[in-house]
């Protein structure tokens, strides 16, 4: 064997193709020289780079000539094999204007240095290429302390770089506020706005719905964007993918995604492409089904509006007749003529006219509420003394049947409307009267935290729980309900929950069928100084007490309703907590309440609900600094967060949705708004984070697919060194060890790959 054979072999022992492309180079062609020659230094470099299994690099002399091991040969692409024995400077001129002035500091004789994830554009694959890189330049120094070359470690990042951007981006885009994006131009405009920060992955987005312009983002190609349209097929270029957006089976427009020319569009790019159309898709399809739920509430609002003007004209069309009706009526009765058989016929007519007229009046109060219309008087009243004289009126009806009645009505003065309040425990108490045919009906006013309660509580046949949710619905009436009468029109409860609206104030049911029910009106109490006037209810309450000569009333039910979808309620005042839990309660969903931004944030991670409805003025921290501390968290930066305030305006309005409310009520609301504002973005959330969800599966099993591929291939390619076998061989044998362990192949081949490191440290350290 030759000297210089000698000397390479003696070097270069790997049994690996990059070990042989060394061996075979004519070092003595380059500026290092014969094998031989080179000094001790170099030789044991080269023998502690050749060997590892981790990416290596030695740059040798002020030349910086390259020697490397197998692993590195895999990582630079095309630059191999003519990078043996290279100039440093000639295979990476690129990028050396970066590298170049820290091998030169490490030269030099400067300390060591460390790049983490380093953009560098590389031309290893026959196009200029966006890559990141985590390496460290080190001096290898001779015996003088002089330093003689530089040696590279080295580890490729872009796969995990890139899924890690990408990544983000889907989140971004999942995180889409219906706040902000309520129709579909809206939400393409948004989705743009989200991916023109992304543009390293998509250097141009467009969005189109159903026109050649676009409506948010650069123009495409025309005529591609028309045909993706009217085709529903997707069209991809090496630069350039156009998606259709589809509406169920529709086709309502196009999203065109530039690609970047410094990454090939392999299978982890155009997935990532394919996630980011799916979810614009299904955003846009969202807010279409939005604006036509939206468009159908409109519809059901403008027929309400007309039945409500209907009613009002039929309402006041009755008043003329029925005064003309009643006051003659009135005056024949008071004659000392009359037989007995006519009077009992002119008061059953009087009595007849009465409750017409209460009906007609109630109508009207409930088309006048319905309609706007309907305000409150206030002046300083002995609410007290008011109520006992309503419940008064109808005690002999309530004993008449048979009943227990109780009457407990603290004293309280404050400012009111009298009428109102009157017809309000009027309706409620002969309401009890009827629906109890046995058992009790007790009346109790209190004042309790600022707030006038009147509890109205029977033992009568209560109310089934599907029917309690309507029991204030104008004209209804549960059906199969044993009362002493079945007459009524079915708006007594709705009057009552009107008047109580109008007055401030919320009124709550409680029903157990078979066991009774409670009626709680709850309206604030507004103190005053001034002496109360005397308001006499015997006119109001006539109609009332003749009506209720006619029948026993029944009863209705009790119960929490509470169940679900979750709501976490934030709200310090004790009064309007309760009032909301009650609310929220109605509907069916469980509801967990809280008093200030750090309970509410421990609750929130403690355990996830389906929306925040919180106030924006609390104790510490507010409702807006609660909401940031949300949206700054990427598990909770999607839940829906509904803010109420008492700051009315547009301005307030709109600093709420900028910091990320998905919605924003201003109190005083009405209790059927904020219902129904609730509702809809627990539907859009639940719609929402289906499509989200399946976005973020594909995308995980994405990452996961690329690391399990990363691991086994650096696996398959230690056995094939260590056991002198090829690919298949190798694999092979790794799935026989998993199988033998019961363990997943990737567990086996990062033990593997570990292990290989592990060694090659220790060993690294016993030779220094």
């Amino acid at each position: 064997m030759s000297t210089r054979k000698a000397g390479v072999d003696g070097l270069f022992l790997s049994d690996d193709d990059t070990s042989a492309a060394h061996r075979e180079l004519d070092w003595s062609a380059t500026p290092l020289g014969p094998v031989q020659q080179w000094p001790p230094e170099l030789h044991a470099a080269v023998r502690t780079v050749m060997p590892s299994r981790i990416p290596m690099l030695l740059w040798w002399g002020p030349d910086l000539v390259q020697i490397f091991n197998h692993a590195y040969a895999a990582a630079i692409g095309d630059k191999y094999p003519a990078a043996i024995g290279q100039l440093g400077a000639e295979c990476w001129p690129e990028v050396w204007d970066h590298l170049g002035p820290l091998s030169a500091g490490v030269l030099a004789g400067g300390e060591a240095t460390y790049s983490d994830n380093q953009l560098l554009f590389v031309r290893r694959h026959g196009y200029l290429e966006e890559t990141y890189w985590t390496f460290s330049f080190s001096p290898v120094h001779g015996p003088n302390g002089e330093v003689l070359g530089v040696f590279v470690t080295t580890s490729d990042a872009t796969p995990q770089v890139l899924a890690d951007r990408r990544l983000e981006t889907l989140r971004r885009l999942g995180t889409l506020s219906i706040a902000e994006a309520d129709t579909p131009v809206d939400v393409c405009r948004a989705a743009v706005e989200v991916l023109a920060g992304a543009t390293a992955d998509l250097t141009a987005v467009a969005a189109y719905l159903g026109d050649t312009e676009p409506v948010a983002g650069a123009a495409g190609q025309a005529d591609v964007v028309a045909e993706v349209i009217a085709t529903g097929v997707p069209r991809h270029t090496p630069d350039q993918r156009v998606y259709p957006l589809v509406d169920r089976s529709a086709v309502v427009g196009a999203l065109v995604l530039g690609m970047s020319p410094y990454r090939e569009v392999d299978d982890a790019y155009a997935t990532f492409a394919d996630l980011v159309a799916e979810m614009v898709g299904s955003a846009v399809g969202d807010a279409i089904a939005y604006a036509a739920e939206r468009d159908r509430a409109r519809a059901l609002a403008e027929l309400d509006a007309a039945k409500t003007r209907f009613f009002q004209n039929v309402s006041h069309e009755f008043r003329t007749p029925l005064t003309l009706l009643e006051a003659p009526i009135e005056v024949v009765a008071q004659e000392a003529a009359l037989t007995p058989a006519h009077r009992d016929a002119l008061d059953a007519a009087l009595r007849a006219a009465r409750r017409l007229g209460r009906l007609v009046d109630a109508l009207l109060d409930v088309t006048k509420a319905q309609a706007g219309t309907l305000r409150a008087r206030p002046e300083p009243v002995d609410v007290g003394a008011i109520t006992g004289q309503c419940a008064a009126m109808l005690r002999s009806a309530a004993e008449g049947a048979g009943l227990d009645f109780t009457v407990h009505a603290e004293p309280a003065v404050a400012l009111l409307d009298p009428e109102m309040w009157s017809h309000v425990v009027l309706n409620l108490v002969s309401n009890a009267i009827k629906f109890t045919r046995a058992g009790s009906v007790a009346v109790r006013l209190r004042v309790a935290g600022g707030n006038l309660v009147l509890a109205v509580a029977d033992t009568g046949v209560g109310i089934p729980e599907a029917e309690q949710v309507r029991v204030f619905e104008r004209f209804h009436q549960v059906a199969g309900t044993t009362g002493r009468s079945r007459e009524g029109a079915g708006i007594g409860l709705a009057l009552v929950e009107e008047l109580v609206g109008v007055l401030g104030g919320t009124v709550g049911l409680s029903s157990v069928p078979g066991v009774g029910s409670t009626f709680t009106v709850t309206v604030p109490h507004t103190a005053t100084d001034a002496a109360p006037g005397v308001r006499p209810v015997a006119e109001i309450g006539a109609a009332f007490v003749a009506e209720a000569r006619q029948w026993q009333p029944p009863a209705a039910l009790s119960g929490d309703r509470a169940g679900g979808q979750r709501i976490l309620l934030v709200e310090d005042n004790a009064d309007l907590r309760d009032y909301l839990i009650r609310l929220l309660h109605a509907e069916d969903w469980a509801v967990t309440a809280v008093g200030d931004a750090g309970a509410a944030i421990a609750a929130v991670r403690a355990d996830r609900p389906d929306l925040v409805l919180s106030d924006v003025m609390l104790p510490g921290r507010d409702g807006l600094e609660l909401l940031g501390e949300i949206r700054a968290d990427p598990g909770l930066a999607r839940l829906p967060v509904i803010l109420l305030t008492a700051r009315a305006g547009a301005e307030s309005t709109a600093d709420g949705l900028r910091h990320g409310a998905d919605d924003y009520v201003v109190k005083p609301f009405h209790p059927a708004e904020l219902v129904a504002r609730v509702r809809v973005h627990l539907e859009l959330a639940q719609s929402r984070e289906g499509a989200i969800a399946h976005g973020e599966r594909r995308a995980a099993n994405l990452d996961v697919a690329l690391r399990t591929r990363t691991a086994i291939g650096q696996a398959v390619g230690i056995l094939m060194v260590t056991q002198r076998c090829d690919a298949d061989t190798a694999f092979d044998r790794l799935v026989a060890a998993s199988q033998r362990r019961n363990v997943k192949l990737r567990e086996v081949a990062d033990d593997l790959v570990r292990q290989v490191a592990a060694s090659h440290t220790a060993r690294s350290v016993a030779s220094r």
